[in-house]
């Protein structure tokens, strides 16, 4: 009877030691209490509605199968994973694990998660990398966001950051990966305060539909090319991101709670920011191979040397990873006779990389994901693309 009752006590332990979990309509949570487990489901449901109301102007339908979400709360650094598949359009599988304090979990790390499935359920199918980490930032707490436009200038005023015609091609991270989120997050705003969230997705859409990033451009927003965009975007981000009214004004208060900052017109950062465009280095003095390499004295200046810049999306094979012969190291494709079409892809988003902390559960941010997820669906094969941030 002793043994009976002590083999009961190790089980209620171990199931104890799982954790609470919490079911809603469409996401099921497991977190550390019962509580903890409530507040992100009700907070995620929330999420789910009240963003995509804002981002795609309607409630997204009910998924066919629930979101598993893992919570691991704790004063750690703040992130997040998110893993899915695509089948013909559809994304299936998910499966969700954020971190950090209560508080960033509520406030930042959901938020951006949630967002993701947003666009994933939307598209059908992955963004480039700026667009769908850009807009995912967007709705963090203003914190996070004035943590971003700080590391903004910092990469743009030290060679890391990235120009346009190759950002807008980028369907995998990059090995430099913050730089990506940094820009992507403040072209991201830029666009949306010239049109809203809407718009956003609607310029996104045909980008991708059309593969061609220069007519959506031209289409939603006006400029001329990705270098115009370029050009434009830096002179803001120079004048200290502000806000930008409907009529094209910029005030001063900022729209997202980031205070603006601009950067000295004699200061150094002002000089490498006014000359980052995208073409050559002029001086044997500035650094080579960096974006950020020619000194722009005027605005005559950098309209001479636009159209050294790609204006069009018809990416060169070797400035795309998914048309060179060698599969990037944060790729892996099935290979042929596993599935008699296109081969499946699992695509994995983390939120911003945190820092190490004890007890902190690391991304594998440069590690080949494991074989692609494969799951028997009412759709038939899976198809998508595997994606390692």
């Amino acid at each position: 009877m002793e043994a009976r009752l002590a083999c009961v006590a190790i089980l209620a332990a171990s199931f104890l030691s799982l954790g609470a979990s919490y079911r809603t309509q469409n996401f099921i949570v497991t977190a550390h209490s019962p509580q903890l487990a409530k507040q992100v489901g009700d907070s995620a449901e929330t999420l789910r509605r009240d963003l995509a109301m804002e981002w795609l102007g309607h409630e997204l339908p009910n998924w066919m199968d629930p979101c598993p979400i893992a919570v691991q709360a704790g004063n750690i650094g703040a992130g997040g994973v998110t893993s899915f598949m695509f089948d013909r359009g559809r994304p299936f599988g998910w499966e969700m694990s954020i971190q950090g304090t209560p508080e960033r979990i509520l406030d930042s790390v959901l938020p951006h998660e949630i967002t993701h499935t947003i666009f994933a359920t939307h598209f059908g199918q992955p963004l480039p990398r700026w667009a769908d980490e850009g807009a995912c930032t967007t709705v963090e707490h203003p914190a996070e966001k004035q943590k971003q436009h700080q590391m903004l200038l910092e990469f743009l005023t030290t060679g890391r950051g990235i120009a346009f015609n190759q950002m807008f091609a980028m369907r995998e991270y990059p090995a430099d990966i913050m730089p990506l989120y940094s820009q992507g997050f403040s072209l991201a705003r830029y666009l949306i305060a010239q049109g809203g969230k809407p718009k956003f997705v609607q310029y996104v859409g045909d980008g991708l539909q059309w593969n061609n990033w220069t007519a959506a451009t031209r289409k939603h927003y006006g400029y001329e090319s990705l270098s115009d965009l370029q050009v434009q975007w830096l002179d803001w981000v120079r004048q200290g991101s502000p806000q930008i009214s409907s009529e094209g004004t910029q005030l001063a208060r900022n729209d997202d709670g980031l205070r603006v900052t601009p950067v000295s017109a004699t200061s150094e950062s002002a000089r490498q920011l006014a000359s980052a465009d995208g073409s050559p280095a002029k001086s044997a003095q500035q650094e080579t191979g960096s974006w950020y390499v020619r000194v722009r004295d005027s605005e005559d200046a950098a309209s001479a040397d636009e159209s050294r810049v790609e204006s069009d999306i018809s990416y060169p094979k070797e400035r795309t990873a998914a048309a060179s012969a060698p599969q990037p190291a944060a790729t892996r494709v099935a290979s042929p006779g596993q599935v008699p079409s296109t081969p499946p892809r699992v695509l994995m988003e983390w939120s911003r990389p945190a820092p190490h902390s004890a007890g902190m559960v690391r991304p594998p941010q440069y590690q080949p994901p494991p074989a692609p997820r494969l799951r028997t669906s009412a759709y038939g094969p899976p198809s998508g693309i595997t994606v390692l941030r």
